[in-house]
Formats: C-alpha cells, structure tokens, sequence
C-alpha cells in the first residue's frame, strides 16, 4: 500500500509541475531538465525494486499500466524541455534579426530629428522637434523592452543614473499626446511643483517611458471633453535628495476594485470591451510597474467606476547640485493673464497663479480685458480673443504673449504680427521665466539656439571609413562626423569595406553589422587576416549596431572587434571612442 501511495504522491507531483510548466516556461528554463531526472531516479528505484526488497518495505504490487503511464508522462516532459530549449534559442535569433529590422528605420528617426534640432529653428519647430525626438526615444525603449523578454521576465532591469532636467523631461513626455487631447478636446494640466529641484540624477528614459505609458492609458480612456493631470509634487528633501510624486489623473472610465487588482498583470487590459474600444496590447502598465519596482516604488493607482483613475508613484532621487538651476526673481514685475472660462476642467489660472508668485512677479487677472491699467506682460489665452478686435491688442504699450494650442496654429496669421510671442500649451516654469525676461522678438522671426551642452570636439586629419548598407544612415553618419571635422568615407557592404581597407589607411572603422554580402563580423575577421599576413598595424574597428540584447557587446568584442556603440549615434560617446582610439591628447 506505502508503494502505491507513494507512486501516487509522486504522479501528483508530475501533474502539478505540468501545470506549473505550462505557465511558468520562462522562469523554469534552467531547472526543468534537473527535476525531471530527479523524479525519473526515485520513480525507476521504487519500480526496479527486487522481490525481497519489496517484502521489507511491505509494498505492493503496482500495476503495469500505472508504471506505464508513469513512463509516458516522463517521456512527454522530456520532449517538452527539449523542445523548450530548442524554441529559446530560435526565438533568441528571431529577437536579434527582428531588432535590427525595427531598430533601422526608428534609428534613422531619431538621428535625423538631431540633425534637425542643430539647424537654425525658431522656437515653435524647436518644440515640434522636441516632441518627435521624445516620442522617437521612448519608442525605442518600448521596442527594446518588448524584444528583450527575457529581462522582462527575469526582473533585470538596467537602470541609468545620470543627470537630467526632471521638468523638461515630464513636459516632453506628456507633449507626446498633446495633439490627441486636443482632437477629442481634453483639458492637459501639467503641473511641476517649483519646490522640487529642476535636475537631479536617475534614469530620464525610464521615467518618461512610465508617464507616456500612464499617460496614453488616459487619453485613450478619457471621453471628450474631460481632462488629465500630470503632476509632480514636492514631499521631502535633505541636502542630498528629494523625494516628489508623480502622478497622472484622468476623468475616464474608471476601475472596479476587482479591476485594480489585476490591471498590472502582463497582457492586461480591464476587460475585453476596452481592449476591443482602445486597443493596445496590455504591456504598458506591466513594464512601468516594473521600471517603477526597480526604482525602488511601487505603481498604485486610486480610482472609482465611472469617475476616472490616478495613477501615481514616489521617488527618492539624488539632487544633481553640479547642475542646480536658480529661477531668476522678477521683483515688481507686473504679469497679467486673460484666460478662457470656457472650460471648468482647466488649472491653468491656478498653476500660472503660482508660477508667477514663484518668480515673485505680480499677479493680475484680467478677465474682462479691462486694459486702462496695463501690466508689464499680458499673457492672453487664443479662446479669449475669438470675439474681440484683434486691432485691440496692436497698440498696446506692454509686451503681449498669446497661448494658443498645436491645433490652432494654422488658424492664426494676423495674430502672429499683432502679439510679440507665440507660446503653446502647457506653460512650463521654463516657458515663463523665458517670457518674464522682457524678450520681446517676434516668434516668427528665425532664431539659432546655442546649446551649449551640444558643442563638440573638432579633429582634423582624421580618415574615417563606415561601413553601412542603409543610405538614410549613411546620410545621418556622414552629418554627424562631418561636424566633428572628420574625413568620411562609406562602404556599402562588408566586402566593399574589406577592399577599401587593403586599398587605404584610415585612422578608425565603424563597422555595422548587419549587412549585404559580407557581414560586420566576417568583414572584421577578413581585415585582421590581411593585417596579420601582410604585417601591418592595425586600425581599431568599432561595432556600429542596432542590436542591443544581453551579451551583444562581449559577442562583438569576442570576434576581434575593439569597441561598440549603437545606432542611433551618441555624440558624446562618438566623440569620447575618437579620443580614446584615435590617441587624441586633451
């Protein structure tokens, strides 16, 4: 009987784990192969067991068809992990091929915008510019997320730790889906709490990645004529960190507590009829959850069928003080706003309320545009002058501002030449102190903006061959060396690149690896060759790719090449492989 019972106990065990495989494969792949040879020693020690052995231990005899059975289901789970093994390691290749597909052209994306972004732009392109590169980014890392599965799954999560502007970067973010509020008409209030530190130090990436997630969820989920709140607000701070919420509120749909609990499962939507409405795959509150857990927070939400959500994190982050911004003080400057009442779902009056207190400007409401008292700034909202005189507005002795909406630029010609300053929604702290400054050139007039965090290192007498088969890149490489003073040279292919080596010196190669003919790594190895045969020195190869999976840099490195970098190109990390290879002292 003990026998029986115990080859019970263990057929139990196998169905259970069955299960579990089935639902549990991504994180038993490196134990399945030990389990099983486990239950197959105990299974084959208690079924080879001889006449006497069995008497001592008082067993039963077990039935063929048990033992049987018993062997079948072993079998099936041995072909299952072998299958498994196999199908990870297709799907890790299908990964990398599939990377570089969708990688290329959305590299070709986002260098293209740099390139833009560095010409001569007033400041209505720049903050077009400034959407798609964000949107452009953001969409890599998703990509890059979606691709990577395995980290996913595996909880690993790398996260950045570099300076960055926290204001700018959730105003980029939320600007994403500016033009989709205001085709269904939503109200965006950004708010930025003044009290927190413009920069600090963490991942810039991953956290816009988790407000453009919260963000879309809301727009997708909220009717026309509602409205969004993104908000980050001021809880602690010390010397070294600042503590701060962000949080993103919508007047949607709603969530049942039922709903709550479940909605940051993976490939989780509320039910069925919202994914049929608003689509979406569901992985988008699953990935912030994590990026969030890994920050050390955790993503909640608070909400009520029928009255909207609010998604919401807090985080620890240190203050960047090499980098601290101090608002100017407009003492006795006197700012005025007229804006719309049209809309009771709109913060704006309040926000801009304490922004100007902030800049210890004063405040001054000029609702029924009552201007026999002009203030030194008047900041006009687009709505409010729909019925009145733009003549009105011509002569008036102060500096004018008029707010209007990405949707409603094409609408305003005359207006352009009436109003000193064009500024779109929503009003950032940096937006405001800029117009607080009294500059009073017309927004259409073609200004270059200086960045000076943009400058760069010029090299001369540097020969740089590239190879890569995609010609939007080859534009967008051949842009971005040129402005370090480079001498460019393109190969088409890893073959073409081979011969222009055995033909030319050069100073450094960036080698893509993807290509037509002969691969990056081929190409590589076909170089080193012809410099070990013929005894000449070598030139430093650098790995130009789009891939960006676990390994890929070591695998590069293995194969002889001397670095890596990826696409879209890093200026800073261009410029920092010149000097490095090229011995550039200084």
């Amino acid at each position: 009987m003990s026998r029986r019972i115990g080859l019970s106990i263990i057929f139990t065990l196998l169905i259970t784990f069955i299960l579990f495989f089935r639902f549990n494969l991504p994180t038993i792949q490196t134990s399945i192969i030990a389990i099983i040879s486990f239950i197959s020693m105990v299974t084959i020690s208690l079924v080879d067991k001889k006449p006497k052995e069995q008497e001592e231990i008082k067993v039963a005899t077990v039935n063929n068809d048990e033992i049987s059975l018993l062997k079948r289901k072993l079998e099936q789970m041995t072909q299952r992990a072998n299958k498994f093994e196999t199908d990870i390691k297709t799907t890790e290749l299908f990964l990398a091929s599939m990377s570089h597909e969708l990688r290329t052209p959305l590299n070709g994306i986002i260098g293209i915008t740099e390139v833009l972004d560095d010409t001569k732009l007033d400041k209505e392109q720049k903050e077009f510019v400034s959407m798609i590169r964000e949107s452009s980014n953001n969409l890599r890392v998703i990509v890059n997320d979606i691709l990577d599965v395995s980290k996913l799954n595996a909880g690993k999560m790398e996260l950045e730790n570099i300076e960055f502007d926290l204001f700018g970067k959730l105003e980029a973010s939320a600007g994403v889906f500016i033009t989709k509020m205001e085709e269904k008409d939503i109200i965006l209030n950004l708010y930025t709490d003044p009290k927190i530190p413009q920069f600090v130090i963490g991942d810039p990436t991953r956290i816009s990645q988790v407000v453009i997630n919260l963000v879309s969820n809301a727009v997708k989920f909220t009717s026309k004529g509602g409205h969004i709140d993104v908000s980050a607000k001021y809880i602690k701070s010390d010397n070294k960190n600042v503590t701060f919420k962000i949080s993103v509120q919508d007047s949607g749909i709603g969530l049942t507590p039922e709903q709550q609990k479940r909605i940051f499962e993976a490939y989780t939507q509320a039910d069925a009829s919202t994914t049929r409405k608003a689509g979406g795959t569901g992985l988008g509150l699953t990935i912030s959850s994590k990026i969030v857990e890994a920050m050390k927070s955790k993503l909640k939400v608070y909400s009520q069928e029928g009255d909207g959500a609010t998604f919401y994190f807090l985080l620890t982050l240190p203050i960047a003080t090499q980098k601290t911004k101090f608002f100017k003080q407009f003492n006795n400057l006197n700012v005025g706003i007229a804006l719309s009442s049209h809309n009771p779902n709109s913060k704006w009056y309040s926000i801009l309320e304490e922004y100007i207190h902030h800049f210890k400007a004063n405040f001054i409401d000029y609702d029924n545009l009552d201007l026999r008292k002009l203030p030194d700034i008047l900041l006009v909202e687009y709505e409010k002058i729909e019925h009145t005189d733009i003549s009105f507005f011509e002569n008036l002795e102060c500096k004018t501002v008029l707010i209007i909406s990405s949707n409603e630029h094409a609408d305003i010609q005359k207006e352009r030449e009436i109003f000193d300053e064009i500024i779109y929604r929503p009003i950032t702290l940096d937006k405001l102190e800029d117009i607080l400054k009294f500059d009073t050139i017309k927004s259409h007039d073609i200004q270059e903006v200086v960045d000076e965090d943009k400058e760069i290192k010029k090299f001369t007498n540097l020969k740089i061959l590239v190879a890569e088969d995609n010609i939007i890149n080859q534009k967008l490489i051949i842009a971005v060396l040129n402005n370090f003073g480079l001498n460019v040279t393109i190969a088409n292919n890893g073959e073409e690149a081979v011969r222009l080596r055995q033909e030319n010196d050069y100073d450094i190669i960036f080698m893509d690896i993807q290509m037509p003919i002969l691969g990056g790594v081929e190409a590589t190895q076909k170089i080193l060759e012809y410099e070990k045969d013929n005894n000449i020195p070598h030139i430093p190869i650098i790995a130009l790719t789009a891939n960006a999976l676990a390994g890929d840099k070591e695998k590069y490195m293995s194969q002889g090449m001397d670095g890596y970098t990826t696409k879209p190109l890093d200026i800073k990390a261009i410029e920092e492989i010149i000097v490095t290879f090229c011995n550039i002292k200084g």
